[in-house]
This record gives structure tokens, C-alpha cells and sequence, in this order.
């Protein structure tokens, strides 16, 4: 295997972004700098959410929206970036929230209004501790290991009587002990109302001081636990809701409402009025683009993929292009061209279906491929509205000029590939079927993985539904 064969997917390094937007595939930099421009207007704090399904780019966008925030005058930023689902151990995710912020104002504010700030944050996540589970849980350890519960001798005779004594003391100790601890936090109530008045005038103080807003990045709210993800941006509303500090909850929305569903028992609509009371204002990460703009974005980024793992066939990118079912997210596209990668043989002819039958559900492979051609022709007209493309009467010259002239493309096959289906199709519209069955039995076996002297369409097809399957564990998507 030489080295444009083997499979070499590199992680992005987002620790060390030189140049924001760099390799920009999906034209991400307008948003960024429309983003830019809000954040630099607000005075008041804010809490925007920016959503888009898994794989569709969210880190990629904040990561290089916060290198543009600290590199580009005039809008220089101080901007934090938290990953969530790497801090969800935590209990509780005010004191991930406070020292962030003060790590980050430490370097470039008043040194002493930082100290009044982490002294106000830890006044605060003192009267945060709650009572229930952990202090209950240690208030039963106490019970149980510091003498509350006696040594008992189990025999036969006496083991009833003296568990039942027991659980007697043990629950008049604990009992006491939970009263005692409400009446505590009763009791400090209005301590508490106090500091949380006064972390906020501290932290109010110290967010003034800043020539720009602070911009509070949060990723990976989907993917980390439901309990901390919705307890952090209760936090944030209920803490953090300060001028000159603006929140971006990057999550899966839909996602997020079905976490919120599970821990509050919400039915939908309830869970997403829920989120949203916290939620200011809504990004959605989209591509509004033309059909023809987004088509030459999306084979752009195929092509991309597939060098990488040596494939630089344009005939195999087109054919990822148009096979995919609507917009894919790129972590299963790349799982797609990863099994493709494995899959392939040494002919073209044959991974073109290779290809085709990796991006669909159901396998039936003529007419996948006529698929191709209908989706070409929407591209070129704009219209989701063909109904279909009769092979017989297919525009060969037409289609040649399509992927040559819009994409800037020029494939080795897939333009043969459909003009000998067309001239095959038209001798069956004139019933010459003798000739008709031997010429497509000629053309299946120049396709097949295993030409056959009769080779029939189920016999093709069957060809590459067993190699698919035999390697189907590769991608649990398929």
C-alpha cells in the first residue's frame, strides 16, 4: 500500500488556529463576522444559541470565530471557550463558569477587583452546596461509621430484633441530623440572597471595566450529561445574566430538548419553552445557498475527503455527490468514505457502485445511478419538482455540459457511463429486445464485480449486496 492509499484522517488542531477561517469549506467567515458585529453593539448581557445537528461543523465555526475575536481589529475580544461534555464529572458548573472567567480577566483587568471576584464566587459556591444527594449520603457515612450503628454479633437467635434496633437509631440519628441541616439553610437565607447580590455586583463591576464584551463560548452541550448541561445554563441565567458578557451555548437543539424532557418529565412543547426562557437569541448554523452554489460547496468538500484517503477520482466524488440522501452530516460523511476507502477495488467501473451502494438504504443500482442524473438536472434548473428521467431520452450532451461547465469537472466515466445506458435503453422502447438483452448483459458485466455469461440485473445486484454486506460492520450506519 503506498502512501496515497492509506487512510490518514487528521483531527483538527484547534489549539493552535494561526489564520481564522482557514480551509473554510462551508463559507462560515460571513456569519462569524455578522456574529462579530452583534456582539460588538451589545452593552446588556446575552445568551445566544447556536444550533446545528452533530458533525455539521459547530466546533470548527467557534473555534475559528474565536481566533477572528482575539485577531481582528477592531473587534479584539477577550473570549473563553469551555468544552462542557469535558468538565461534566463536575457536580455542579458555577465554579467551572467563575474560574474561567477569572482566569481569563486576571490577565487584562484590575488585578484587585479579580481577587473581589473570586472571593464573591467562593462565598457564592458555598451557599451553592445543597443538601440532597451528597450531604444526606454523608450524613448516612457519618450514621454508619462514626459509632451511631453498634457492632452487632449476627447469631440465629437475635439477628431480627437487633437490625430492627438498629434501623431504629439509625433513622432518629439521620433525622436529626437532615432537621438540623434544613434549618441551617433556612436560617441562611438571607445570607445567601446577600452574596448572591453582591457576586454580581462584583462581577458587574469587573465586566464594566472592559473596553469589549467578554464572549463566553460553551461547546458540547449535547453530547455531555443532561443534568449538568441544563444546571449550567441555569447557572448562567441565574448568575452570569451580566452587561458586557455573552454567552454562546453551542448545542444539537433538538438534542438538548430531549435532555431537558427526560430530567423535567416536559412533554416537547413544554421542554422547549423551557430552553428557550434561558435562550436570548438563536443562531441556526445553516448553508443558505443557490442549489448550484451549495452543489459545487458540498462536492468541493467530497473531493477534499477523498484525497485524503487517496481517492482523486472526480466520477467517485460526483457520485457521493449525488447519491447522498439530503444534507449529510460530515462525521458520517467521513465514516462513508472511510468504508469506501476499505470497500474499493482497482476499477473504476466497479466502485463507482461500490460508492452508490455505501449512500443508500436500499440497493437497486440502475436506478441509483439514474438518480444521479435527476439530481444533476435539479442542480441545473433550480427545481426540486423533476419527477424523472426516462434513459431512453436522456440529453447526453446536455449533462456533459451540466458537470463540465457548472462544476468546472471533468469525469473519466460517468459520461460514457450514461450515454451507453441510454443508447441501451432506447433499443428496449423499440421492442428489439433480443439485441436489447444482450447488449445490457454486455454492459452489466462491464460494471459487475464478478462478470457472469449470463449476467442478469438480480445477479449484478446481488453481487454487490453480499460484498457490501460481508463488510457491512465496518459503519453501523448501513
Amino acid at each position: 500500500m503506498n502512501e496515497t492509499d492509506q487512510l490518514n484522517w487528521q483531527r483538527d488542531n484547534f489549539e493552535n488556529i494561526e489564520t481564522a477561517w482557514e480551509g473554510d469549506l462551508w463559507e462560515r467567515r460571513r456569519l462569524g463576522e455578522q456574529l462579530t458585529n452583534y456582539v460588538d453593539r451589545l452593552q446588556c448581557g446575552a445568551v445566544l444559541a447556536l444550533d446545528a445537528r452533530w458533525g455539521e461543523g459547530k466546533t470548527w465555526f467557534v473555534r475559528h470565530w474565536k481566533r477572528h475575536l482575539e485577531t481582528t481589529q477592531p473587534h479584539k475580544h477577550g473570549v473563553i471557550y469551555l468544552d462542557a461534555f469535558a468538565n461534566d464529572y463536575l457536580q455542579d458548573p458555577f465554579l467551572v463558569i467563575a474560574s474561567e472567567i477569572a482566569a481569563k480577566l486576571n490577565k487584562t483587568a484590575d488585578k484587585s477587583l479579580v481577587h473581589k471576584f473570586k472571593k464573591a464566587a467562593a462565598v457564592m459556591q458555598q451557599g451553592l452546596l445543597t443538601l440532597a444527594p451528597t450531604l444526606i449520603a454523608s450524613i448516612i457515612s457519618c450514621a454508619v461509621t462514626g459509632g451511631i450503628i453498634p457492632f452487632i454479633k449476627i447469631d440465629s437467635e437475635n439477628i431480627k430484633g437487633k437490625i430492627d434496633d438498629a434501623i431504629d437509631s439509625v433513622a432518629e440519628n439521620i433525622g436529626e441530623k437532615i432537621t438540623e441541616a434544613i434549618q441551617n439553610k433556612i436560617d441562611s437565607y438571607e445570607e445567601e440572597k446577600q452574596s448572591l447580590l453582591a457576586f454580581k455586583s462584583t462581577l458587574s463591576e469587573l465586566a464594566a471595566s472592559l473596553d469589549k464584551p467578554l464572549v463566553f463560548i460553551i461547546d458540547e452541550l449535547d453530547r455531555c450529561r443532561p443534568d449538568f448541561a441544563i444546571r449550567l445554563i441555569e447557572r448562567i441565567k441565574h448568575f452570569f445574566d451580566i452587561p458586557k458578557i455573552v454567552f454562546i451555548l453551542v448545542m444539537n437543539k433538538k438534542q438538548f430538548v430531549m435532555g431537558v424532557k427526560k430530567i423535567y418529565g416536559y412533554d416537547d412543547d413544554s421542554s422547549k419553552l423551557y430552553l428557550d426562557k434561558f435562550i436570548d437569541f438563536e443562531v441556526p448554523l445553516r448553508n443558505e445557498v443557490s442549489v448550484l452554489a451549495k452543489t459545487k460547496e458540498n462536492l468541493l468538500l467530497i473531493k477534499t475527503l477523498l484525497d485524503i484517503v487517496g481517492e482523486n477520482s472526480v466520477d467517485i466524488a460526483l457520485v457521493f455527490l449525488f447519491s447522498l440522501e439530503g444534507d449529510i452530516p460530515i462525521r458520517e460523511l467521513k465514516r462513508k468514505i472511510n468504508l469506501y476507502a476499505l470497500l474499493r477495488k482497482e476499477e473504476l467501473q466497479k466502485n463507482i457502485f461500490i460508492a452508490s451502494g455505501i449512500n443508500k438504504k436500499r440497493i437497486d443500482m440502475l436506478r441509483d445511478m439514474e438518480g444521479i442524473a435527476v439530481k444533476i438536472q435539479k442542480m441545473q434548473s433550480g427545481s426540486e419538482n423533476l419527477a424523472g428521467i426516462n434513459m431512453a431520452h436522456f440529453n447526453i450532451d446536455e449533462f456533459i455540459e451540466i458537470i463540465e461547465q457548472k462544476l468546472n469537472v471533468k469525469p473519466l466515466l460517468i459520461n460514457d457511463y450514461f450515454k451507453e445506458l441510454s443508447r441501451i435503453e432506447q433499443l428496449r422502447v423499440k421492442y428489439n429486445n433480443e439485441r436489447y438483452m444482450l447488449e445490457f448483459n454486455e454492459f452489466l458485466n462491464k460494471y459487475a464485480l464478478q462478470p457472469k455469461i449470463d449476467m442478469e440485473y438480480q445477479i449484478f445486484v446481488m453481487q454487490y449486496q453480499n460484498y457490501l454486506k460481508d463488510n457491512v460492520w465496518l459503519d453501523s450506519d448501513n
